[in-house]
């Protein structure tokens, strides 16, 4: 993995999360739901990146950017998440056709699921929702994951170009 490339992509995809990708959120009864760009650029990361490390690093830089974005109660609760469900989707990644649409949708869905579904059950556990708030946030991550599956085969469409500048080829099969 090439951090400084990919510290720099992480910090375009914050720009465009919090300025042009607002536009295109919905307001629904739960709240807004819209694209986690950073949930896709973690799991493209994980499908492409060499070692376990280099996608859990992948993933805890992209957590990080979102707790930053957050700045809530639970800082670094996201870069836990994220690199443990960025570990995850780099184990499932020889099993896969990490080049296909589905594949990166149902990765992308699973991703946000598995971690809005314990950030929801932290906010819970602290106090911040009670049983009713969790069901509505429950929800709403449904939505956003939902969103974040439909949106992620064209955030790795553009991410491909750039992908031997970011993460070189991967050792092992190259098209699976």
């Amino acid at each position: 993995m090439r951090w400084l490339y990919f510290a720099i992509l992480t910090l375009v995809v914050v720009i465009l999360q919090t300025t042009v990708v607002q536009v295109i959120w919905v307001r629904t009864p739960f709240g807004y739901v819209g694209p986690e760009l950073l949930t896709a650029v973690a799991v493209f990361a994980a499908l492409h990146t060499r070692s376990r490390l280099d996608a859990a690093l992948a993933g805890w830089t992209a957590g990080f950017a979102v707790d930053l974005l957050l700045s809530g109660p639970g800082m670094g609760l996201m870069s836990l998440l994220y690199m443990v469900a960025s570990v995850a989707v780099h184990g499932v990644r020889e099993v896969v056709f990490r080049d296909r649409a589905v594949t990166q949708m149902v990765l992308a869905g699973a991703f946000c699921l598995f971690v809005c579904g314990l950030l929801s059950v932290y906010d819970l556990l602290s106090g911040v929702l009670d049983g009713r708030g969790l069901g509505r946030q429950l929800i709403h991550s449904t939505g956003v994951a939902a969103y974040t599956a439909l949106v992620t085969p064209v955030v790795c469409r553009v991410l491909e170009r750039f992908r031997r500048l970011v993460a070189p080829a991967p050792s092992g099969r190259k098209r699976r």
